[in-house]
């Protein structure tokens, strides 16, 4: 049986290489047809040329005490320690005190159900696998295509998450992406960067199986405001 999943293995990437392999090439020669032949400008030559890529490099920021970054490492703190501020307890107000208290403390709860199978495929198939993925480089695409040939695996993940109460620690990690605002080339600020973050689908996944999880309490329960219209499903 090893042999016959070898070889089975071997002739699906086989197969998988010649798809990726064509599918570069009708894209290639779709975007070499988006401009018309007669301008020799085109966005081809531009590419050609290495005029169509323009890299983005970070300026010098200005820190608290009036100075400014000289290399790469100060300039990416800069940001981080004006993105993600440091979580320090011992600034909390007496309510943000009640906040960690009743994180920490057992819920008396009745347990969840199970998550299932057909919960899973349908939060998968609603992402878009366009998307840029996160730090291990998988789309939603891929983990939709192993989730159906291991459905039991990927289902005992997500369920022993939830039994847990665990939030598995590579999935909270992303790839943080500066982009300058508009108009906003010349400033010295960190606030000149919108920071995009990329997140593993596999957290994503989990996200939105608790969230489809909460507002179906909260909507069966009629726990809202009947003058709650921002952020809900269906409502302007």
């Amino acid at each position: 049986m090893r042999q016959q999943r070898r070889l089975q293995y071997r002739k699906g990437n086989r197969l998988y290489q010649e798809q990726l392999r064509q599918t570069k090439l009708n894209f290639w020669k779709d975007f070499c047809s988006r401009t018309k032949e007669s301008n020799p400008w085109n966005a081809v030559y531009r590419l050609a040329t290495g005029k169509l890529q323009n890299k983005t490099t970070l300026s010098n920021l200005k820190t608290l005490d009036g100075t400014y970054t000289t290399d790469i490492e100060g300039r990416v703190n800069q940001m981080m320690d004006h993105f993600i501020p440091e979580d320090n307890d011992s600034s909390d107000k007496t309510y943000h005190k009640g906040i960690r208290k009743r994180t920490r403390e057992p819920l008396n709860t009745v347990d969840d159900d199970d998550f299932t199978k057909q919960e899973i495929l349908a939060v998968l198939e609603k992402f878009d696998p366009s998307k840029a993925p996160g730090e291990d480089g998988l789309n939603s695409s891929i983990l939709l295509q192993t989730f159906k040939c291991f459905p039991n695996l990927f289902t005992e993940i997500y369920n022993t998450c939830l039994r847990r109460e665990y939030f598995p620690v590579q999935w909270k990690r992303s790839v943080i992406i500066p982009i300058v605002k508009p108009g906003k080339e010349g400033s010295t600020e960190a606030t000149k960067y919108r920071p995009i973050s990329l997140l593993n689908v596999g957290g994503k996944v989990l996200e939105k199986l608790l969230i489809d999880r909460i507002n179906h309490h909260i909507f069966s329960h009629r726990l809202l405001n009947g003058n709650q219209y921002v952020f809900l499903p269906c409502t302007s």
